[in-house]
């Protein structure tokens, strides 16, 4: 299937220290896209223009992302160059143990970290809970392949028209360590 740049409504970076690898994460919503991922451009230049991409499917609804990427970079490089809706734009690499006593600075950490125990589940066009409980663990066992122990986070049905013209159930699990 083709994909499609997307554009995240935010967008962080960081690394740890002089460590030679930065973190990405974009956050947005998207409506008919599925498998949305960050990937550098196919343009040879440097430093790299990374993005957000995703696939067309039949996800009707509009739906939050988060997605994550951890790459090699240079030490000596302060930002990323990124494609956002207004064109390439430069992110600042924000280093997460910038305090003096060399702690992690939590409350970037919080801002720009996502939760990467949770997943989202869906059922498109039902109201059947286990079909998006089912999607939900395919997703963790995906993510997880050593093994998996989750618990339902959140659950819920959505539907709109009349009497229902889109309907989808949702369920939000997350690994237990």
């Amino acid at each position: 299937m083709n994909s499609q740049i997307l554009y995240p409504e935010s967008v962080y970076a960081y690394r740890i220290g002089n460590d030679n690898k930065v973190t990405i994460v974009a956050k947005g919503h998207e409506e008919g896209y599925c498998n949305i991922e960050i990937t550098p451009s196919m343009a040879t230049i440097y430093p790299p223009i990374y993005m957000v991409v995703g696939s067309p499917c039949a996800a009707i609804g509009y739906f939050p992302y988060t997605v994550q990427k951890t790459v090699p970079y240079s030490t000596d490089l302060d930002y990323i160059q990124f494609q956002t809706a207004n064109g390439t734009e430069r992110i600042a690499i924000h280093d997460v143990m910038e305090t003096l006593d060399k702690t992690p600075n939590i409350e970037l950490l919080a801002k720009a970290a996502t939760n990467d125990n949770q997943v989202t589940g869906y059922a498109y066009n039902s109201s059947d809970i286990n079909k998006a409980i089912d999607d939900a663990i395919a997703k963790l066992r995906k993510k997880f392949p050593r093994g998996i122990s989750a618990e339902l986070v959140s659950s819920g049905f959505v539907a709109a028209g009349s009497p229902v013209g889109i309907a989808f159930y949702y369920a939000v699990m997350e690994q237990k360590s």
